[in-house]
This record gives C-alpha cells, structure tokens and sequence, in this order.
C-alpha cells in the first residue's frame, strides 16, 4: 500500500479539509425508503425518471425524508474503490475522526481513533510516535513500544521510530542498553539527523560513558551538514559536556566549540537567531570580546517585519562592551534602548552606573530617576537616587526621595536611617535628630543588626552637627565600645574636643590612636597637627599639617580647605602673617568660609595700620 503521508501532512493536519472530510466519511450516502444505499449519479449519464411516491410503510414514517425516491440499482464497476483505496479512505476518516476528538479533549477517542489509523497506514511515522507518547504518558509506556515497532516493521527505513522508541527504553523502562541499540540504528539510518545524535548522546551520558559521548561529538562535528540550525544544536549540546559552570573549559575542547559556533554563524550569516545564539556562546564562554562582531552583524541585518525587537541584543552589546572596558560604546548602544523604548527600567538603571563611573553625575541621576520611575518596588533605588543626590549637594531633592520612600516602605529601618542622614546633611537638624530616634527603635524591633557601631558613629556625628556635643560624645563612646579599634570614631571625637577645647589629653591620646591605625591618613595627621596647635606646640604643630596637606593631595590630588586653614593659623600664631594670608586666601578658594574671610581681612588691616620702618639716614 502507498503510504498516505503525500495526502495527510504531520502535525499540519488541522486543517478544514480534515473535518470536512471526516463529516463526509462518517455521513451515511443517501438512501431509499427501503434503506438501500443511493449511488452517485456518474458524470456524462442521463438520470432516471422519477418513480411515483411510493405508499407509506404499515410500520410507520419513512426513516429517511426522500421526495423522489429512487429504485434500488447496484453501483457501476467504475465507481467502487479498490483494496488500496479503501484504506486510505479509511485511514484518512480514522484520522480525521482522531483530530475532531483531540480537539474536544475526548483523550480515549483520539488514541482509539488514531489506533485505527495506524492499522490502515502503519507507516505513519510521525503519527506512531504521537501515540506512544499518549500511551508513555499514560502509563503505558509498553503499548507505545508496540506500536513503535509495528511502525518499524512497516518502514524499516524510517529514523524517527527509532529515536523515540530509544528514548521509551531507557527512560520509561530503565533499559538504557536496549535504547542505545536502537538509537545508534537510528543514526545509522539518519547520519545527519541532529535527534539521533542527541539520544544517542543522553543514553552515553546517562550510562557514565562520557569518553563516547565525546567520539560521538567529534563524529557529529565532521557532517557536512548545510543548516545552521544543526551547528547550533551541536554547538548546545558540546557547551553542556565540555563547559563548566564558571564558563571554564579546557583549550582543546574550547576549540572544538568556538569552530562549531563559527560554523553556525557562516551558515546562518542572515539570521538574526543564529547570530545572537552564537554571541551567547562566545559570552558564556568569557569570549566576550568575540561576541561583539556577531551582535553587531545582527543590528546590521536589514530590518524584518517577522524579526523580534533587538533591544535584547543591543543589551547584550552593551554589557559586552562594558566587559571590553569600552564603557561609551556600551553607553551609545543602551542610550539606542531607551531612545526606542522607554519603558525598559532596568536599561536606565544601568546606564546611572555608567554615567556614575564616568563622575557625571547630572546624567546618572537622570537615568536613575527614570528607572525609579518605572519601577518603585524596591527599596534599593530609593537609597541609590537619595544618595547621588548627596553627592550632588541637592540636599532638598535627596530628603523628598527619602521621604516618600519611608512612606513606601514603613517598616524598613534602613530607609529611616538614610532619612535622617538625608536630613542632617541638609541642616534640618531637629527632624534629622527625630528621624535618627525612629531608626533607633524601629531596628531594636525587627532589625538589631542594623544598630552597628557605623549606624551610632554616624548618629553621633549628627548631633554634633546638631549642637548636641555632649550627646554626640556618648554616641561616638557607644560606637567605640562596639568597635575599639574604629580609627573613625577616635578621630572624630577627639578632634570634636579639641575643636572645642575640651578634654584635650583624652582627646590627644584619641587621635594618636587613630593615626596608629591609619599612619597615613592626611584627615588624621591634621587632626593631630590641629592638637599640638591647641597645646600650643606650634612648630610641632605646622610639621603635621605641612604632612597632612602632602598626604591629602597625594590620595585625593586637591587641597583641603581645612587642612588650609589650619596651616594659616599656625603661621599667623608664629607672626608668619604673609605666610597664613596666602593659605587662607587658598582656603576660600577652595570653600567659602566666613570665618577665614574675617580672618584674612583683619590680617590685611594689621598689615596696614601697623607703622612705617624708620628709614636710615644716608651717609
């Protein structure tokens, strides 16, 4: 018999045609009263005059409505169907039968229907395969290997049978050897059919025989198969033998992979999905300096109304990029993301960071108000907005972030923290001290971990800020019993009584504690420098500032302006006033102090008030 896959096509079979024949296989042909089946009229023939209305049966109304029916006459020879004939009908209206049931979810009609059809053409590969799996899922993994090897007695030639009926041994059955058996015969038959390699493969793998698995790759990697598809399925399935997770792999191996992915992106050199699939290897395989080319071929692709968006890809180029160490490509590639689309809130996000690397901060905050924009959820964007903001010195804009955040997020401690820091940074002491109280008790609630010696350090150096130095001093002690050896902490406190006068030898041995831990620290050398000013050791004094002036230069390449004062004052208390003109004046410069303007101006009224030098007489 002629097999039927020319007249039926595979899993295409959903098709009107279908149906329709289906209807007209399983509606009886018009018949007499007496029941007798009505032949089709042949083509090119003169019908019969119509015979008068017969009488009403005795047994009641005619079974079928027929206004003019017609003698009985036997069918001419030309119409009826051969042997071959009538097995494809019948296995196209079994079939048929099958896809109407499948539709309306009738499991047991579908696989009964499809059975049957089966029986007529069992050569139907594709459909066999169908049905064992239906039976596999069932349970009845053994019925499918049935029919799986009917299929295989009727076309002996076929791969597909024999691939799936591999995969229902050592699967189902747990009998990898019997599988290996026939997927090893489906490759035979099917050299370049990329399933037979991949079930001859998963049984090696499943079977401990790794080394074969390996042959079996070399094997597959000298086809001389032409679609790209096939490279990249190869490619897939070395990645999983031969690639760790890190992305490692050994050299020779690596080499065997980057050739078969070339490979693929020579055959598939016009498609997009190739190109981007093998861009992914060179990624994943820390080759991202080879992905580049291929992500750049995709967006140079002339544009397909079929293509998806390649925003994706354009991610990818720039990530790879930023890898790459070329942080403006990757800039100008993700700026063409959100140019195209706006809602993509993780693009902005990343683009913050970039512009944030590059110390432009108007830009990053741009693009991180964006993606806080989009997407609020998360009290991490809160934090990094209000914190560039700091940096920025738009104290008011970081305190309206932060305030909504702790609107948003009422039972996070750590946005009532960085509230308050928020607040003290833009002298809004009272409500930063109050914001500081309500972190404090909402931690010692939920969150202890957070009261650290940092959060009471940074407390204390609030309520200085504040005026509140008595209770910032037993914040800063409260951070040091935490944290004895915090260089910060003995640095603050001690230059906050020395600033002030207080307690100087405690706050001496503070600082000389904190220069211990930090020797070259320039902010803690000055705080030294500024101790021995107030002990009244000038000299000893202007020698630590001069370091600490040298130190901060050399870590931050600009001059303090503290640290700048500090030298004028020593100079000025030495009578060294040119000397501590010129450093306050660079002072100012650098910040605006009243404090040091006042300074410089009764400097200058010194200078000029004070008397002329006798002039000696010539001789």
């Amino acid at each position: 018999m002629k097999p039927l896959r020319s007249i039926w096509k595979c899993q295409g079979l959903r098709v009107v045609f279908s149906t329709s024949l289906a209807l007209f296989l399983t509606v009886p042909l018009l018949a007499d009263p007496a029941g007798n089946t009505a032949a089709p009229r042949k083509k090119g023939t003169k019908s019969s005059p119509p015979a008068p209305p017969a009488a009403s049966s005795p047994r009641g109304p005619s079974e079928f409505a027929d206004a003019f029916p017609s003698p009985p006459r036997p069918v001419p020879p030309d119409l009826l169907l051969t042997k071959d004939e009538e097995r494809k009908a019948g296995a196209l209206a079994a079939f048929s039968q099958g896809l109407v049931a499948e539709d309306n979810a009738e499991q047991e009609k579908m696989i009964e229907a499809y059975r049957k059809a089966l029986e007529f053409d069992p050569t139907y590969a594709e459909l066999a395969v169908r049905l064992a799996y239906e039976l596999a899922r069932r349970d009845d993994p053994s019925g499918g290997v049935q029919i799986l090897k009917d299929t295989i007695k009727a076309a002996p030639k076929e791969a597909v049978p024999y691939i799936y009926l591999s995969q229902l041994y050592a699967k189902d059955l747990k009998k990898p050897e019997v599988g290996l058996k026939y997927a090893e015969q489906a490759l035979a038959l099917a050299p370049d059919n990329f399933a037979a390699y991949l079930a001859v493969y998963e049984i090696d793998i499943a079977m401990g025989q790794t080394k074969k698995a390996e042959l079996l790759l070399d094997r597959a990697a000298k086809s001389e198969h032409g679609d790209a598809k096939y490279w990249t399925q190869l490619g897939d399935l070395s990645t999983r033998l031969y690639l760790k997770e890190d992305g490692a792999s050994d050299p020779a191996q690596l080499q065997k992979m980057n050739a078969i992915y070339r490979k693929a992106a020579e055959l598939g050199k016009d498609d997009p999905v190739t190109l981007t699939k093998v861009g992914d290897y060179f990624v994943l395989s820390k080759q991202v300096k080879d992905a580049i080319p291929y992500y750049l071929n995709v967006l140079n692709l002339p544009p397909s109304p079929d293509d998806a968006p390649l925003d994706n890809v354009r991610d990818k180029l720039a990530r790879s990029f930023l890898v790459n160490g070329q942080r403006d490509e990757a800039i100008h590639y993700l700026e063409e993301i959100v140019k195209n689309n706006k809602l993509r809130f993780e693009t902005y996000e990343l683009l913050g960071e970039l512009y944030e690397q590059k110390e432009n901060i108007d830009k990053a905050l741009e693009n991180y108000e964006h993606s806080l924009l989009l997407d609020a959820s998360q009290p991490r964007s809160h934090l990094r907005v209000a914190e560039l903001c700091l940096r920025a010195k738009r104290y008011d804009r970081a305190v309206e972030i932060m305030q909504a955040a702790r609107k948003k997020f009422p039972d996070v401690p750590s946005i009532t923290y960085t509230l308050a820091i928020t607040l003290s940074q833009a002298k809004r002491h009272p409500e930063a001290m109050a914001a500081f109280s309500d972190a404090q008790a909402e931690a010692e609630v939920g969150r202890e971990d957070l009261l650290t010696a940092q959060f009471y350090l940074v407390y204390g150096e609030a309520a200085e800020q504040a005026g509140l130095v008595d209770k910032a001093a037993d914040l800063i002690k409260q951070s040091l019993e935490m944290e004895p050896n915090s260089a910060e902490a003995c640095n603050y406190l001690g230059y906050m009584w020395v600033d002030r006068g207080e307690h100087l030898d405690e706050a001496g041995e503070l600082i000389k504690k904190a220069v211990s831990l930090e020797p070259d620290k320039g902010e803690y050398i000055d705080s030294l420098g500024w101790f021995y000013f107030k002990k009244g050791d000038t000299e000893r004094a202007l020698a630590e500032l001069l370091r600490a002036q040298e130190n901060i230069l050399r870590e931050t390449k600009k001059d303090d302006a503290t640290v700048l004062e500090h030298i004028g004052d020593t100079y000025a208390k030495m009578g060294k006033m040119s000397e501590a003109l010129g450093y306050w004046q660079k002072s100012i410069s650098i910040e605006e102090n009243k404090k040091v303007s006042d300074k410089i101006e009764n400097a200058k009224q010194k200078v000029t008030s004070a008397p002329a030098a006798a002039v000696p007489a010539k001789p």
